[in-house]
């Protein structure tokens, strides 16, 4: 009888802790239903983009183009691409406050630990830059798990290799062409920290809140400190170390050893 009891205490529990969820994060009921809403439509020629019925012409063949060109960039920084989110584009600031909570920046994403993501472009995020950001936030996703990269991955790294397609802060010549070992050499297109701000230690970046917590300083040098490492690390290793990397953690290796350990590799240290 107790048995029974606690097997419909389970089902109840499986049933309201996703509805109540979703009742807790608006955006993401919006996100979830985005194919039923009358405000936005397919993007013609893509797959799993959807376009507000406000954009123009023009915006639509603008972000048409900017899609193929950072999925591309994603097959080719990656090797191949997993992530299969569905991007939303909101031309309208008002629009994209509904579905990125505080409607700050030109992007934001949006992942269930289920496995569904979506991507979330405002006014600013019909730019290849800002959809590879983006979408290098869910090839990471989709290779581990939701739960995994809550769990063992630093923001510093998710962050740090999101800046790596993005070339508005990083070009592929900075970190492509691998460096002599043990030679650790910020990016370059990143400029050094003011004398009143010290570079920021990776330690103190580990989680979302230690990343983005602080004011725009804290943000600005946090980015800084991830994409100088990252930048070093795949000096060192290649691109093609990254999804050596996360197929390690997938594995059940730790993070911070797999990391190390293929720099180590080619270092000979």
């Amino acid at each position: 009888m107790r048995g029974n009891v606690l097997l419909r205490t389970g089902l109840l529990l499986l049933i309201l802790l996703p509805i109540g969820f979703l009742l807790l994060t608006p955006p993401l009921v919006r996100c979830l239903w985005i194919s039923r809403s009358a405000s936005y439509r397919p993007l013609a020629g893509t797959q799993d983009v959807y376009i507000h019925q406000a954009a123009t012409t023009r915006q639509e063949n603008q972000l048409r183009q900017h899609v193929v060109t950072a999925r591309n960039r994603i097959a080719w920084f990656w090797g191949s691409r997993h992530g299969q989110a569905t991007l939303i584009y909101c031309p309208n600031q008002t629009d994209y406050e509904q579905y990125c909570d505080g409607g700050e920046g030109a992007g934001c994403s949006l992942g269930l630990p289920w496995g569904d993501s979506y991507l979330i472009l405002g006014p600013d995020g019909n730019n290849a830059d800002v959809i590879a950001h983006e979408l290098c936030h869910d090839e990471l996703f989709a290779r581990l798990g939701w739960w995994r990269v809550k769990r063992q991955i630093p923001q510093w790294f998710n962050e740090g290799l999101a800046l790596m397609v993005d070339y508005r802060f990083s070009k592929p010549a900075l970190w492509n062409t691998p460096r002599r070992a043990g030679k650790h050499t910020p990016a370059e297109s990143h400029p050094p920290p003011s004398p009143t701000h010290q570079m920021m230690r990776l330690t103190d970046l580990e989680t979302t809140r230690d990343f983005f917590g602080g004011d725009y300083m804290h943000t600005m040098l946090a980015y800084q400190a991830a994409a100088s490492e990252v930048a070093h690390w795949l000096s060192v290793v290649g691109k093609a170390g990254v999804p050596v990397l996360t197929d390690a953690v997938a594995k059940g290796a730790d993070f911070s050893d797999a990391y190390r350990q293929l720099e180590r590799r080619r270092t000979g240290k």
